[in-house]
């Protein structure tokens, strides 16, 4: 017995797919996750029967639509105080719990409590939001932009057998600054979760999001990359509080849990435009640190150059095409990644488990080993490439 598939036929490719793979990064994302739980989900599009639950992506989605509508009503973000934050989110909360499409959320009392608790974490995360924008001289440009829409296309890329992508997403946040050099922008992405980028993923072609965001509107709005950031819109741990504690030692503790994540350009003056306040040391909205002369302290810092941010880019849209490629020649392996460092595996919370039966110790079942190599020696691989 065995249970490897067999590779699609070109005539059920084309079915499943055509000749353009209509697509979106995080698809492209989990073929490489696991390109057999792809094909079950994209292409044969089984799903477990709906639940009547709140689901992770769900709140994330609520959240997501909150920000948003909070960015187009209000106009002073930089200086609006805390308390008219509170009431215009009150009202958009409200606004968007009569929907008929968040009827989930008021269906039962537990799911009414758990508003309650979400509404503490959009308050939390947008007073942080609008703090790290306060404090910086990049304002905010765009919020929610969909590729794939009348006013922004989709990327669009061919491949060397002459087949095409089409990939649509949205881009939580954009922003911009102007220097004597030029404009620069910065993608912000809101996740639910704890979230970096970590390039042993990235080379791997398992978190490929963002780089790809940067790329395009780089390459269309001809302006320079200052920055791939996450966002996290989490409850916040205390970790490491006390009953001692001031309020002042708790909010530190707390700004701690919204510092972003990502890479930023490293150029003391571009990073000094998103800390205002950062002279010496770290940053306390951006995974940046200067040292007492006011440079770069590397070690501590996570920064690219414009030469490895475009290294970056490149690789990018190479793997996208490599990943796409696969797809279109029907490769639907049982080969899920597997992380060296962490000893993580999407199996442990893959929903197709039953149906691939997935085992290690049995023949022509092996995993995708994702390396562990320092940041710096990626940087340097790509820079030869």
């Amino acid at each position: 017995y065995t249970n490897v598939p067999e590779k699609i036929n070109k005539e059920n490719v084309k079915r499943l797919y055509g000749d353009t793979l209509h697509t979106t990064v995080s698809r492209l994302e989990s073929y490489r996750s696991c390109s057999f739980a792809y094909y079950l989900k994209y292409g044969l599009k089984l799903s477990d029967k709906e639940k009547m639950d709140i689901k992770p992506i769900n709140t994330g989605s609520f959240m997501h639509e909150v920000i948003d509508r909070f960015f187009k009503k209000v106009d002073n973000i930089k200086t609006i105080s805390e308390e008219e934050m509170k009431k215009v989110l009150d009202e958009i909360i409200e606004d968007e719990l009569s929907l008929p499409k968040n009827y989930i959320f008021t269906a039962t009392a537990k799911f009414r409590t758990l508003v309650i608790r979400l509404k503490k974490v959009i308050y939390l995360s947008m007073k942080y939001i609008i703090q790290s924008l306060k404090y910086s001289e990049f304002d905010v440009l765009q919020t929610e932009l969909e590729f794939g829409n009348n006013s922004y296309p989709p990327i669009e890329m061919t491949l060397d057998n002459g087949k095409k992508i089409s990939i649509t997403g949205k881009i939580d946040r954009i922003d911009i600054a102007k220097t004597p050099n030029g404009k620069y922008i910065r993608i912000i992405d809101y996740k639910s979760s704890s979230k970096d980028i970590e390039l042993n993923k990235v080379i791997a072609g398992l978190q490929l999001q963002l780089l790809t965001y940067v790329d395009a509107i780089v390459q269309k709005e001809n302006v320079e990359p200052a920055g791939a950031l996450y966002f996290t819109l989490l409850e916040p741990k205390l970790a490491g509080a006390s009953k001692n504690m001031t309020k002042e030692e708790i909010e530190e503790i707390i700004k701690k849990n919204y510092k972003m994540n990502g890479l930023v350009l490293a150029d003391v003056n571009i990073i000094k435009m998103m800390d205002t306040t950062l002279e010496s040391g770290k940053s306390d909205i951006i995974p940046v640190s200067l040292n007492d002369s006011g440079e770069i302290n590397y070690k501590n810092s996570k920064t690219v150059t414009r030469e490895e941010f475009e290294n970056l880019q490149k690789y990018t849209i190479k793997i996208i095409k490599q990943i796409s490629k696969e797809i279109f020649d029907g490769e639907i392996n049982l080969k899920p990644y597997y992380m060296v460092n962490g000893k993580k595996t999407p199996c442990s919370y893959c929903e197709y488990k039953s149906i691939c039966q997935f085992n290690p110790r049995m023949k022509g079942n092996n995993y995708f080993y994702v390396g562990n190599k320092p940041r710096q020696e990626i940087l340097d691989e790509l820079a030869k490439e």
